[in-house]
Formats: structure tokens, sequence, C-alpha cells
């Protein structure tokens, strides 16, 4: 496949929480980028290491936004989306500060988005380091063997590298600030889905280091992944399928006996401690939930609003 040139601009939106110490590998390795015309642009959560400095003095020519607050996952990137909308982009990618990419990982991304105007959401192959910086073997070899680009449409794409059509926002709206971290890539990606757009996830390498700023505070990751996964089957599923997610949730983080994947992420967070912890976690999440249950069904109406109008005019197309 050769370069893309089709003058759709892409900002890539690299968000940083004191991750100096990733920056190094990941920001260099954005920069080798082919695709053109691109834009890496750094969000900057606060950081109080030497983050901003080290951005400024050695990738002078990437977009620094700096917010006065550490927003999250979600209000990070949303200010990162906002410039990208001044920029006039038509693509944004949301990347970790923690990933490695293929040189022509956005040739292939805009091509396919620019071959079919449903696509609104693309995904990669993600190669997990597991938190070993020397582990690139597996991804080196995966970079040298790529040259035939394939798509499934079966699984969610992974936050950490997420290729988005910039004018979904305009008519869905912007990523949900209100789960912070964890979840609002997939309430995004559902909303997505809801309003007819193709989310799909590509063969072309992308390597993660993993076990970032959260796996070191696992009792504030759990807190936060129980909260938003039960936030996200109440903005998305029917009274019968939250109640299935709260007897999940409950059954998994607080029955020691049921088995739980510990090499999944995501699934140990549901059982982060010893039980007595683990139903602490369980309750807050509930409570949480129930506090701010009007604002979710607001939201839930409106994001219910905005996917029908988006998808009448996506028929249209």
């Amino acid at each position: 496949m050769s370069e893309a040139t089709s003058g759709a601009l892409v900002c890539a939106i690299v968000l940083n929480f004191n991750g100096r110490a990733h920056l190094e590998y990941a920001l260099a390795s954005l920069a080798q980028t082919a695709y053109r015309p691109f834009n890496l642009m750094i969000v900057d959560n606060a950081s109080t290491d030497d983050s901003v400095e080290y951005i400024q003095h050695t990738f002078p020519d990437a977009t620094l936004v700096i917010s006065d607050s550490n927003r999250g996952w979600s209000g990070g990137n949303n200010l990162g989306i906002a410039h990208a909308q001044q920029l006039n982009a038509t693509y944004v990618v949301l990347a970790n500060n923690d990933i490695r990419v293929h040189p022509r990982w956005l040739d292939a991304a805009v091509a396919l988005a620019e071959r079919d105007k449903r696509i609104g959401i693309i995904g990669f192959h993600i190669i997990e380091a597991h938190g070993a910086r020397s582990n690139t073997a597996a991804f080196e070899r995966a970079v040298a063997e790529w040259s035939t680009l394939e798509t499934t449409e079966s699984k969610p794409v992974d936050g950490m590298a997420m290729f988005v059509r910039l004018s979904l926002f305009d008519r869905l709206g912007l990523i949900d600030d209100a789960f912070f971290a964890y979840a609002e890539d997939n309430d995004f990606e559902r909303r997505a889905r809801r309003a007819g757009y193709r989310v799909v996830t590509t063969n072309i390498p992308i390597w993660h280091y993993g076990g970032g700023t959260f796996d070191k505070t696992p009792l504030w990751a759990a807190r936060l992944q129980i909260r938003n996964n039960l936030l996200l089957s109440l903005k998305h599923d029917s009274p019968a399928g939250f109640l299935y997610q709260l007897l999940r949730h409950f059954v998994k983080g607080c029955f020691p006996f049921v088995r739980v994947d510990r090499s999944d992420r995501i699934a140990r967070r549901l059982r982060p401690s010893n039980i007595f912890v683990n139903f602490a976690l369980f309750v807050y999440a509930v409570i949480w939930n129930l506090l701010h249950l009007p604002q979710t069904l607001q939201q839930r109406r409106e994001d219910a609003r905005r996917i029908r109008a988006a998808r009448h005019e996506l028929d249209r197309i």
C-alpha cells in the first residue's frame, strides 16, 4: 500500500499524565508516522513531573495542550478533540502515551475510512508488552511482516489507539466525561454502532506497554472500573440487562470461589483485594450510580436523540 495523500488532516491526540518515562519512545515512534498531513498533539493532564519541559525541548513542532487539572481520559481527550476541530481535521486518533506504532498505521487507516464513509472508528492489532519495555520482539516482527490490510468487525476497539472520523463527535457528542477513566471508549463505540457506523479492527500492529498509572493504584482502578461498568450498562442496556450486569459484578467481585481470569486486567480490577474490600467497592459503585442516576438518564435521552439524528443523516449517504 502506497502512502496516502488524500489531503485529510489526521491529529494524533496523545494523552499524558506524569508519563515522562514513556514519552521518549512513544513520541519518537509517533513522529515516524509516514502519513501526511499529520499533526502530533499532546494533551498534558496537569502532570507534576517534567513531561511538559521534555515535550517542549524535544518535540517543539508538536502541538502541546496543557490542562489546568487532571481531567481523566475522557476530559483530556475532549480538550484535544476541540483543538482538532479548530484545525479542521478530518480524523483523530486517540493514543495512549505508552505505545509504539507501525510507520504506515495512518496510511492504511485513512485509506480504509476514505473508501467507506460508514466506517466511523478503526482499531489496530494491539501487541501487549505487559509492562516490560524491552518486550518488543513480537511487535518488530509484526511490523516487518505486515503488508496486507485485513479488517474484522467482531470485537470492540481498544481505546489506547482509536482512530475516529472527527464528524462523529459533532453528531454524537464528545466522550462522556462522567466516566473520567475506563469504559468511556466502550460508551462512544456503542453510540457509534447504534447510529449505524461501522466499527472495525485492523491487523496493523501497535505495541502497548501497559501497566500504566492506574495499575500502580489497584483499588482506585477497581473503583472506577466497577462504577463505570455499571454506568455503561445504565446508559445502554434494558432494565433486565442492567440487573444482569449488577449481579455479574457482585458475583465476580465478592464470591472468591468464582474464577476470574488473572491475565485479564479488566477482570482483575473486579476483584482487587479481599472479600470485604471488594464488597465495599461494589457498594460504592452502586451508591454512586444511584446518586448520579438523574444525570445518567438525562444523558441517555440526549444520546438517544443524537443517535437517531445521526442514523437518519447516515442513511442519506
